[in-house]
């Protein structure tokens, strides 16, 4: 029995996921990539691979790719990390999450993980507001007049309703926070890695 409410709340995570590309609006991406296509296959056929249309259409179809992977375009050295996460390890969710909520910035040219504290806050904040009208909802529902059939129903569509909108608007809060609480310091040691290599290169340049 003590397993019960794990493997419910397990099972509620797993079909909630299957919502997070609607509610990351990876269907606008994957429109865009499609449109993207057609213009590089049209530029292919009227300019050739080697010209400016084919270079830009290739570069632009790049970025769509890799935000229907992750869930929103972004520059090249946040893409590089993200690329170099998945190869280190990192779940493919969680880099998404970060990727989504523009977690990874950069800053004089280096890539680094922002840890915003108000988001804590904020969400704390929403979750007591939505809790707190979910209950008086459902309150509201107890004490009106009918059958009691009819209040279980409505209670539960009351509680359907407000968990599918917080499990939306958790995506882009207390997820990501939780991503970066278990990922974080994974994250700043790939962004370290990637400066020092980019400081490098630029001091051989420099040699040369």
């Amino acid at each position: 029995m003590k397993l019960l409410p794990r493997t419910a709340l397990q099972a509620f995570q797993r079909a909630g996921r299957k919502l997070d590309p609607f509610f990351a609006g990876r269907w606008y991406w994957s429109l865009k990539r499609w449109l993207i296509e057609r213009r590089l296959a049209y530029a292919l056929d009227q300019y050739g691979d080697q010209s400016m249309q084919a270079r830009r259409a290739t570069e632009q179809y790049r970025r769509a790719h890799f935000a229907v992977r992750y869930w929103r375009s972004a520059p090249g050295p946040v893409m590089q990390i993200a690329e170099q996460a998945r190869k280190a390890g990192l779940p493919l969710h969680a880099i998404r999450l970060v990727v989504l909520n523009t977690d990874l910035r950069i800053r004089d040219g280096n890539v680094y993980l922002r840890r915003p504290f108000i988001v804590t806050v904020l969400n704390a904040i929403f979750a007591t507001i939505v809790g707190t009208h979910m209950f008086l909802m459902c309150l509201m529902a107890v004490t009106a007049q009918g059958p009691t059939w009819l209040k279980i129903v409505v209670i539960l569509a009351v509680a359907l309703v407000y968990c599918f909108l917080y499990y939306g608007w958790s995506l882009y809060t207390s997820r990501p926070q939780q991503v970066i609480a278990a990922h974080g310091h994974r994250l700043d040691a790939l962004c370290i890695e990637r400066a020092r290599r980019t400081h490098a290169a630029a001091h051989r340049l420099n040699l040369h």
